[in-house]
C-alpha cells in the first residue's frame, strides 16, 4: 500500500454584501512554499534550523500580484492592508483519496473597510505574524474587486 501524505491547501473565498447575502464564493487550490514547509517541519521536529524562531500561523493577508506562486516565495507580492487574524481554527479528521486525513481549517475575515483599492485582489497567503514572519503559502485567484460594500472571508483548508 502505498501512503500519500503531501500537504496540500484549497482557499474559499467568500464575498458577502451589507445584508450577509454571499455574492461570490469561489475555490483556489494553493501552494505551500519552501519556508511554510520547514516551518512545520521545525515546529514538529522542536528543531530551529532557520534564522526566524518556528510558531504556529496567526494572521493571513490578500493582495493584488497575479504572477504565479513558487516554492521561493516568502511574502504576497503586492500585499493590501493589514493582515488579518486567523479568526477561527478548526480541526477534523476526514477521508481523501481512500485514507484517513487532518483538515485544519482556518478563518480571517476582511471586514468591509479591509483591503479596499482600486485594484482587484489577485492573491493571498497565511502567516505566522502581523507583519514580517514566516508565509507558509500562497495562492492567486481570479479577480476579486472589493468595496467597502463587501465583506471577504477566507476559508482555508490544509490537509496533512
Amino acid at each position: 500500500m502505498k501512503e500519500y501524505s503531501d500537504m496540500h491547501g484549497i482557499l474559499t473565498l467568500q464575498l458577502s454584501d451589507t445584508r450577509g447575502r454571499v455574492v461570490l464564493r469561489a475555490r483556489y487550490p494553493n501552494h505551500i512554499v519552501t519556508a511554510g514547509r520547514q516551518l512545520v517541519a521545525e515546529l514538529f521536529a522542536g528543531q530551529i534550523l532557520s534564522p526566524k524562531p518556528p510558531s504556529k500561523v496567526t494572521h493571513m493577508a490578500v493582495g493584488t500580484d497575479p504572477t504565479a506562486p513558487n516554492d521561493i516565495n516568502e511574502h504576497l507580492g503586492a500585499q493590501r492592508g493589514d493582515r488579518k487574524e486567523i479568526s477561527n481554527v478548526d480541526i477534523s479528521e476526514i477521508t481523501e483519496l481512500g485514507g484517513k486525513r487532518v483538515r485544519a481549517r482556518l478563518t480571517s475575515i476582511f471586514d468591509f473597510a479591509d483591503a479596499v483599492g482600486p485594484e482587484p485582489l489577485r492573491e493571498a497567503g497565511i502567516f505566522n505574524a502581523a507583519a514580517a514572519g514566516i508565509m507558509y503559502n500562497r495562492v492567486v485567484f481570479e479577480p476579486v474587486t472589493k468595496t467597502d460594500a463587501f465583506k471577504l472571508t477566507l476559508i482555508w483548508d490544509i490537509v496533512f
